[in-house]
């Protein structure tokens, strides 16, 4: 296979990260796709600076399908849009990586939504093409094993789970439900790549909701292995330290991502003062992603039918939802 050619639906966010890894992993960005006249031409010269962009941004994804070929595709458009957006791509003959969530639209019910993606699991599958979802840190669960490999720590056959997720945020999506829509799909996704396959057992859920952040709690029964109780925190803060950790069997680990001494961004785990670097979450998810395409392994990190389960769980939670009156978990 040749080099791929690659465009994004959605370059001015998270979108321009994935346009940047297409580019140094050593695919033609071909082309993107924004909203209006203006947010083309900014976003494009934002990616001439960011990755040497030198192909052509269109109005909207019909416009850019119409005009270029593409062989892979990123959909990094409002979670919304991500069905239409997903679908259009696949009658395009493209593989695709999707942005978490799956898709969400709060107009919509919760058996509309799941309907929609299991049309988008289908549509793939029929197409015959690669299609994933970027929970990036579903490849922080590899780089947990290395540590306590290192660290002669067993971690096998896990029976608990905990992990906390602290944002930024911005001006949109920081309150209430919105930060589970936004952040919970990442922790679930580790947790399906320390576990496996599997589903969440009727009955067991508890979720809380807060202004500033979002609390789940749950038994996850694999298709192999013992039942694992997990339990997920998700929290917007404006100011002051963000927790960010992970683990099974209370065996917690923090992670951060920074630059290295070369100016290389790259992912960090700490346990017990040992650190161990490691490929940044979103260039894995996209890597993997690319060789599933080229053949060269047998599937991406996290497929679209993944996704699907996910936002299973996702949505199941926010059913559960009960307010309570305190600024974080």
């Amino acid at each position: 296979m040749g080099r791929l050619r690659a465009a994004v639906v959605g370059a001015s966010g998270i979108g321009k990260h994935h346009a940047k890894w297409f580019a140094r992993l050593g695919c033609s960005v071909e082309a993107f796709a924004g909203t209006s006249p203006g947010s083309v031409t900014a976003t494009s010269q934002a990616l001439k600076g960011l990755c040497g962009f030198s192909g052509r941004g269109y109005v909207g994804a019909t416009e850019m399908f119409g005009a270029v070929q593409c062989d892979v595709v990123s959909i990094c458009s409002p979670q919304e849009v991500h069905y239409e957006n997903f679908m259009a791509a696949i009658d395009h003959g493209a593989s695709v990586m999707c942005e978490k969530p799956l898709l969400y639209d709060p107009s919509l019910p919760a058996e509309t939504v799941l309907a929609q993606a299991e049309e988008m699991v289908e549509a793939a599958r029929g197409a015959g093409v690669v299609a994933a979802i970027n929970t990036q840190y579903v490849a922080a669960a590899a780089a947990y094993r290395d540590l306590m490999r290192q660290r002669g720590v067993k971690v096998d056959q896990p029976t608990s789970f905990f992990m906390q997720m602290d944002s930024r945020g911005g001006d949109d999506g920081t309150d209430h439900e919105n930060i589970w829509v936004d952040l919970g799909p990442h922790p679930l996704s580790v947790l399906m790549a320390f576990c496996g396959p599997g589903e969440m057992i009727e009955g067991s859920a508890r979720f809380t909701v807060a202004q500033k952040s979002v609390e789940a709690a749950f038994d996850y029964q694999p298709a192999e292995g013992p039942v694992c109780s997990a339990r997920i925190v998700c929290c917007n803060r404006p100011e002051g330290d963000l927790v960010r950790r992970f683990g099974v069997n209370d065996v917690l680990v923090d992670y951060e991502g920074r630059n290295d001494d070369s100016g290389v961004y790259k992912a960090y785990l700490t346990y017990e003062g040992d650190e161990i670097a490691t490929q940044d979450f979103v260039e894995a998810s996209i890597e993997r992603f690319l060789q599933a395409v080229r053949g060269e392994v047998a599937q991406p990190l996290a497929t679209v039918a993944d996704g699907l389960t996910n936002l299973r769980m996702q949505l199941h939670l926010l059913n559960r939802a009960q307010s309570v009156d305190r600024a974080y978990v």
